[in-house]
């Protein structure tokens, strides 16, 4: 017999239960960022000016210089590669799929980019030429060596 003086017990709900599930793993995201810190980390990008500006503060006002001397270009070049993905997108989901403008709207997304990447390229290219030899001998020696251990690991026989 049930005692009238005691409650019912109640069965969880799922949804208390998932959210608790949420807020343990964002804990553990959390401590995951804390214990990460502020330490420096290895560059995983290519080197770039803004990576420059950094890694050499003596020339810092000179690589802003060049910095701002491109960005208007880079600025126009970023706009017309998120226009040509909104054009590949508007292809890609239009009733009825046409090849041919899917694959012209494909193309001129690669050729964006490309234009972009070769500004950038220009941009890196003119800050690191204000560089001295003795610079530009340590920013290389603070670049990370690439590894290809993930190629020799892909042919590896098994």
């Amino acid at each position: 017999m049930s005692d009238p003086a005691l409650p019912e017990r109640r069965k969880p709900s799922i949804l208390l239960i998932v959210s608790l599930c949420l807020n343990l793993a964002l804990i553990g995201l959390g401590a995951m960022m804390f214990l990460r810190g502020p330490f420096p980390r290895e560059a995983k990008a290519g080197l770039s000016a803004q990576a420059l500006m950094h890694m050499v503060p003596a020339e810092r006002d000179k690589i802003a210089a060049i910095i701002d001397a491109h960005r208007a270009r880079l600025h126009e070049l970023r706009q017309q590669s998120v226009q040509a993905r909104a054009e590949l997108f508007t292809a890609l989901s239009a009733k009825t799929f046409d090849k041919d403008a899917f694959a012209k709207a494909s193309a001129a997304v690669q050729g964006a980019d490309a234009t972009l990447e070769d500004e950038n390229l220009k941009t890196t290219a003119d800050a690191i030429a204000v560089l001295t030899p003795q610079e530009r001998q340590s920013v290389a020696a603070a670049m990370p060596k690439p590894s290809h251990s993930w190629l020799r690991r892909m042919f590896r026989k098994r």
